[in-house]
C-alpha cells in the first residue's frame, strides 16, 4: 500500500512537471476509474431471477449491430397463460442489477416483484441498452446551441424501437400489444426520447414514463403533442428532482400545454423530489412512485 502511494505521488509530481494540473487530474481519475471498475467486478449480481439478459439480441439495420437487451417478466408468467403490458425503457442497463450498472441501479424488478406479492398490476419490462454514442442516439433533433453538433440519429432509433423491437418482443413473449397497454420511458435525454416516442408514435405508445427530460436540447419538443389528434388516452408521468430547477421549469411549461391541449388532468402526474438534483437517486425514487399508475388503464 506504501508503495502505491508512493508510485501516485511521483506520478503527481512528473505530472505537475510536465503539464500542469490538467494531467495530474486526469491520471487521478483514471485511477479512480480503475478502482470503481475492480469495485463492480466483485459484486454479486442484484437482478432478480425472473430477468433475462439477452446480450447483442436484436438487428439495428442503421447502425448494422445487435443491441442487448435486459427483460424483466413477472413471477406469475411461466405459471400463468395471460397477456401483460409491455414498458419499453431506454438506458436499460440502469433499471436491474447493480452489477451491470457500475453499483447502481433503479430496482424496477424488486419494485415490480412486490407489487405482484400484493396482487396488483405487473408488466413486462424491456431494457434497451443504449450504444457508445448517446448523445447522438437519445437526440431526435439538434440543438440550435451547438453549432458543432451535426449529426442526431434519435429519430432513427425511435423508430426502430417502436417497429422492429416491438415487432421481435410481441412475437417472443405474452404481451398486450396495444397502445394502450404499451409504456415508453427514461431519464435526461432518453427522457426526452420517450416524450418524443409517445408523441411521435401515439398509434405505438399510450403511455410514457419521463424522468428529467432534456427538454433543453430543442424547443420543437413543445410542438409534439401536435402530431397526436385526441391526447385524451394518453397517460404521461413526469419526475425530475429539485435541484434541477431549469428541468422542473420545463416540465411544468409541457404540463401546462398538454393541459391546453386536451389531455385530462388525472393522466399527468409530477413528483418532485426534495433535496434531490439529476442524478440515479432522483430516478430510483420516481421508479417507486410510476409503479402500478402507469400501468393501469
Amino acid at each position: 500500500m506504501k508503495i502505491k502511494k508512493i508510485l501516485i505521488a511521483l506520478l503527481g509530481i512528473f505530472a505537475l512537471l510536465a503539464g500542469g494540473s490538467y494531467i495530474y487530474d486526469r491520471i487521478i481519475e483514471k485511477i479512480e476509474e480503475k478502482k470503481h471498475k475492480e469495485w463492480v467486478a466483485g459484486l454479486s449480481s442484484t437482478a432478480s431471477e425472473n430477468v433475462q439478459f439477452l446480450k447483442d439480441t436484436v438487428m439495428i439495420d442503421y447502425l448494422g449491430e445487435k443491441r442487448t437487451l435486459g427483460i424483466y417478466l413477472p413471477k406469475a408468467y411461466e405459471n400463468d397463460s395471460i397477456a401483460y403490458p409491455v414498458v419499453y425503457f431506454l438506458d436499460g442497463q440502469s433499471l436491474f442489477d447493480m452489477k451491470i450498472k457500475e453499483g447502481l441501479e433503479w430496482q424496477i424488478d424488486e419494485i415490480l416483484d412486490s407489487l405482484g406479492h400484493l396482487n396488483q398490476e405487473q408488466a413486462i419490462v424491456v431494457g434497451v441498452y443504449n450504444s457508445d454514442d448517446r448523445m447522438t442516439e437519445y437526440k431526435p433533433f439538434t440543438s440550435p446551441h451547438l453549432p458543432k453538433e451535426k449529426v442526431v440519429s434519435g429519430d432513427k432509433h425511435a423508430k426502430w424501437v417502436a417497429t422492429d423491437l416491438k415487432k421481435w418482443v410481441d412475437a417472443n413473449f405474452r404481451t398486450i400489444p396495444t397502445s394502450e397497454s404499451t409504456i415508453i420511458g427514461g431519464a435526461s435525454l432518453a427522457g426526452l426520447m420517450s416524450y418524443y416516442m409517445i408523441m411521435t408514435y401515439p398509434e405505438i405508445y399510450g403511455k410514457a414514463i419521463v424522468f428529467s427530460p432534456s427538454f433543453w436540447v430543442n424547443d420543437k419538443v413543445y410542438d409534439l403533442h401536435k402530431n397526436v389528434s385526441d391526447l385524451s388516452s394518453k397517460k404521461i408521468y413526469f419526475d425530475s428532482g429539485e435541484f434541477e430547477e431549469s428541468t422542473v421549469r420545463s416540465i411544468e411549461k409541457m404540463q401546462q400545454i398538454l393541459l391546453e391541449a386536451g389531455m385530462p388532468s388525472e393522466n399527468i402526474r409530477l413528483d418532485i423530489e426534495e433535496g434531490l438534483g439529476h442524478r440515479h437517486p432522483t430516478w430510483i425514487k420516481g421508479s417507486r412512485k410510476v409503479f402500478p399508475w402507469i400501468i393501469e388503464n
